[in-house]
């Protein structure tokens, strides 16, 4: 017979079990709750800093296991790249040509939804983009980047694929050779580098631009009619429609853009057009030896035609220092730099706008040999090149009567800095490739 003892053990026992589970449930239905609302939470707050990070698109960098990854969706993007050529490159310089492996076709940047190339009105480029991806030396698969190229690219090859290769000589002959992209950081100038474009140059200039030199730049950055963060390269708009003789325009939106979000980020801002060649550590190490602190604007000078205006050819490419950019965005409103001026002489209005207002005028950017190291033309038109016969006139004569052009070999410094007027993507390749990694002993 159970006593009165036995019967309270029983019953302080149930209730022990009772209370236990009870208490049990509270804390295990508290921790679920916790934890659900602390991921949600935490989400919520990672996807804020996400679109923030996205919006900036600077250095927003985190590294895990020794790897490095940027909070943007097409960092270490490339298009699919062929295993090997289906064809000479010799094929890829003729027009029109069918080959599929020249890395030119729209096909092979071409996107099933284009609104997810495009983050929007108030997105900022990731410029640092490519040069990190050279530092990587990979995609985000794995794969070489930037792609490497054949050592056909190392042979004479000219303008339409055949043996005859006047730049190629020329580049012997100074001798011109790019310098290894540093991979220090700091040790040269830090370089954005601008291209004006549209879209239509997406798959052929601006991809070869990508893939070859642009990621020595320690930023790059396209001003486009199309937005593609892929590349990166942006629309902007800009007072006036999109034309030629309205460059100015084009040209004031993006050094405003420049200045707005980049200025404090880099010492030099390089500008051009999609047929413009960089050689980007030239460039830097050149740049180097100014200080971008002080008012700079270098490139190569011209004295225009009859009218005593001094400026830097456009198409041979120009640098602003920090200082000079910082001055622009203090006065490009003023009358002295045109605000509202339709034009496609887009050079000669910078040029004015720095002297008039910043007095900052260019700077003779040749070596102790006067021989030129910014070029309005490609290195084979640089070496044929001969005055005119009179009374024949020739206006690049005249642009340069003041201070001469060096003929042949003389024309270009062993450490030139840039190339205009190379059209082709498949040149883009061939120069940069032969500049930078062909055993060249001569």
């Amino acid at each position: 017979m159970v006593n009165r003892k036995q019967i309270q053990a029983i019953v302080g026992g149930v209730v022990a079990v009772y209370l236990t589970t009870w208490l049990l449930a509270i804390l295990y239905f508290h921790t679920i709750v916790t934890t659900t609302d602390g991921s949600s939470n935490n989400k919520t707050q990672n996807q804020e800093q996400t679109t923030e990070q996205r919006s900036l698109g600077r250095e927003s960098i985190r590294k895990s296991n020794e790897k490095s990854a940027v909070d943007n969706p097409w960092y270490g993007w490339q298009p699919e790249m062929p295993s090997s050529m289906q064809c000479s490159w010799r094929e890829c310089f003729k027009k029109d040509h069918t080959c599929k492996t020249c890395r030119d076709s729209p096909l092979d940047m071409a996107m099933a939804d284009d609104a997810s190339i495009d983050p929007g009105k108030d997105w900022v480029p990731d410029v640092t983009m490519l040069h990190r991806m050279f530092l990587d030396g990979h995609d985000s698969n794995g794969i070489p980047w930037p792609p490497p190229l054949d050592d056909e690219m190392c042979e004479a090859i000219g303008e339409f694929g055949g043996t005859s290769d006047g730049n190629k000589k020329l580049l012997d002959l100074v001798p011109i050779k790019g310098a290894p992209f540093d991979k220090t950081p700091g040790k040269s100038a830090k370089v954005l580098c601008m291209i004006y474009t549209m879209e239509e140059n997406h798959a052929t200039n601006i991809r070869a631009m990508r893939e070859t030199w642009a990621p020595g730049c320690d930023g790059f950055l396209a001003f486009s009619t199309k937005t593609d963060a892929r590349i990166p390269a942006i629309s902007i708009p800009h007072n006036g429609k999109e034309e030629y003789n309205n460059m100015w325009q084009k040209i004031r939106s993006m050094w405003k853009f420049v200045g707005e979000h980049y200025q404090s980020d880099f010492d030099w801002f390089m500008i051009g057009g999609e047929d413009l060649l960089v050689i980007p550590q030239n460039l830097k190490n050149y740049l180097g030896t100014y200080d971008p602190n002080k008012g700079y604007f270098l490139g190569r000078r011209f004295k225009g035609g009859g009218s005593g205006t001094y400026f830097n050819s456009g198409g041979a490419g120009y640098a602003l220092s920090r200082a000079s950019l910082q001055c622009i965005m203090e006065h490009f409103e003023e009358p002295d730099c045109k605000p509202d001026a339709h034009t496609a002489m887009e050079d000669v209005m910078i040029a004015q706008c720095l002297q008039k207002a910043c007095n900052i005028s260019f700077s003779d950017t040749r070596d102790e040999q006067k021989r030129e190291r910014f070029h309005p033309f490609a290195p084979q038109l640089h070496h044929v090149w001969q005055h005119p016969k009179p009374p024949n006139r020739d206006w690049y004569e005249d642009y340069n009567k003041e201070w001469g052009i060096g003929l042949g070999k003389d024309c270009c410094a062993p450490d030139s800095v840039s190339f205009h007027y190379i059209k082709k993507p498949a040149m883009v390749r061939h120069l940069f490739h032969y500049l930078h990694n062909c055993n060249r002993n001569t």
